[in-house]
């Protein structure tokens, strides 16, 4: 069986070169040979399937340890064996110190030329071997680290940020295919000036719109080789990239899949560090990361379609509860509003009024574990009943802890939203600042709705009378803050 580890000799007597040849491919070597450094390196630069470096010492242009120094900057992984009729210490430490694996001496023996490519094929061997299990390793921690994002926007970026650094590059992007299907927009970027960060590209136009449409990744080494490349590149600062495609493995592919390739997403990756090109490995890798990243994608779209079910359910079961009874209905809505104009006002981030706005819809869905009689009882409570109905609070929080589509904040603002800030609320009797800043907001709107608000055994009250009770019990049941800007707001004529 003829080897695959080509081996490169290079010496300037014709006859050594010869011999070497003669000698190597007896044992199965493909052998090229070149007469000195400066062809050598040209040879490395253009081929990548080089393994072992024969080379002698004393050579005309660059002698064996400059080559030996150059051959290992463009390919780090090739193996050199020099060989001298000069054999000096000074001679072997120098090329042993520029990466040399052993040392042969002129005039060689057949036996020792062939055990010293033998034990440098070995090395080879165990070299690569290791380097894909690390690289196995790697793509499995990758991977792991993958399965356990839910959030798209997260997942994205990880996973440009590990193809970059699986490949050694600086400068790439990841972008996901619109809701219609018709172009490209990128959802993550690293490298790339802000203009770029903000493109849009329809499918089948530029580089990451051919593979969207065709589903073929492409590996470009050299641009400058490919004009027709040039012209689709819309000025690419790099002469060598990668773009490969993000299948979509899913039955029933989502409506933002392009095409019969079922591409969902387009990784592109150029910027090499230390200006080298991209290679065959290079997309193989990214490959096997952009396969798991195409799963991970697939799984997170099919957790929140089963999420966004969930929720749906939850919220047509809690508007079912409300439509009920004729004085609630629409009460968790009102609530909303309120809250998310109070979130509003006190300035808080948009991640904060998408948990108020969400929870608010659902605060009070333990109702689902209250009689319905009890709920609309029109006499007063008593204090067992009270007790009774005090429990929707815990119920709502059990029926919604389990929701994966829900942030623990979400369910903790259903748990605590009848808190007081001097402890006299429940179920907790959290006092204070104890008592999140989202759950203020939401026990204030909730009052206010509930006291502007039509009930079984009173009228809706005045605006005067509301403001009233704010200002009565602002430190005890309301957060101060909050108690004066709902005063402000039936002022203002922005509430009531």
């Amino acid at each position: 069986m003829i080897s695959t580890n080509k081996i490169l000799v290079v010496d300037d007597e014709a006859v050594i070169r010869e011999l070497l040849s003669d000698i190597l491919e007896d044992d199965g070597y493909p052998v090229e040979t070149t007469h000195n450094g400066p062809a050598a390196l040209d040879l490395l630069r253009k081929r990548d399937d080089f393994v072992l470096l024969f080379t002698d010492i004393m050579m005309p242009d660059m002698d064996g340890i400059q080559l030996i120094r150059e051959a290992r900057k463009i390919r780090p992984t090739l193996i050199p064996i020099v060989m001298t009729g000069f054999a000096t210490l000074e001679t072997a430490r120098a090329a042993v110190k520029e990466g040399a694996y052993d040392y042969v001496l002129k005039p060689f023996s057949l036996s020792e030329v062939k055990l010293a490519v033998a034990n440098a094929i070995e090395r080879y061997r165990l070299a690569t071997e290791n380097a894909r299990l690390r690289e196995l390793t790697e793509i499995f921690a990758i991977s792991e680290s993958m399965a356990s994002i839910r959030e798209e926007p997260q997942l994205l970026d990880f996973v440009l940020r590990a193809a970059l650094n699986q490949v050694g590059a600086y400068r790439g992007s990841l972008m996901i295919a619109t809701e219609d299907g018709e172009s490209l927009e990128v959802a993550a970027s690293q490298g790339l000036p802000a203009e770029a960060s903000t493109t849009t590209v329809k499918i089948g136009e530029g580089i990451s719109g051919q593979v969207a449409r065709s589903g073929d990744a492409i590996l470009v080494e050299d641009i400058r080789r490919h004009p027709d490349v040039v012209e689709i590149s819309r000025g690419l600062p790099e002469n060598s990239f990668v773009s490969l495609p993000l299948r979509s493995k899913l039955a029933a592919p989502s409506k933002e899949a392009v095409g019969q390739a079922n591409v969902v997403a387009v990784l592109n990756i150029c910027g090499k560090h230390g200006n080298g090109c991209f290679s065959d490995a290079d997309l193989k890798t990214l490959s096997i990361v952009a396969n798991h990243a195409a799963a991970a994608l697939d799984n997170v779209r099919r957790i929140r379609i089963a999420e966004e079910a969930h929720l749906a359910t939850l919220q047509a079961m809690a508007q079912l509860l409300e439509a009920r009874d004729a004085y609630l209905n629409g009460h968790s809505v009102k609530v909303r509003d309120v809250a998310c104009l109070l979130a509003e006002c006190l300035n808080l981030g948009p991640a904060e009024r998408e948990i108020i706005s969400v929870a608010a819809l659902f605060h009070d869905i333990g109702n689902l574990g209250i009689e319905t009689d009890l709920l609309g009882k029109e006499d007063p409570l008593t204090t067992e009943e009270l007790d009774i109905l005090r429990k929707h609070t815990l119920i709502g929080y059990e029926i919604l802890k389990a929701t994966e589509a829900l942030l623990p904040d979400h369910v903790h603002v259903v748990r605590s939203h009848h808190e007081r800030v001097d402890g006299s609320g429940y179920p907790d009797g959290l006092t204070g600042d104890e008592i999140p800043l989202l759950v203020r907001i939401m026990s204030a709107a909730e009052a206010y709705v509930a006291m502007a608000s039509d009930r079984p055994y009173r009228k809706a009250l005045p605006n005067d009378r509301i403001v009233e009770e704010f200002r009565t019990h602002s430190g005890t049941q309301f957060d101060p803050r909050i108690a004066q800007l709902i005063v402000e707001l039936i002022h203002g004529g922005k509430l009531g």
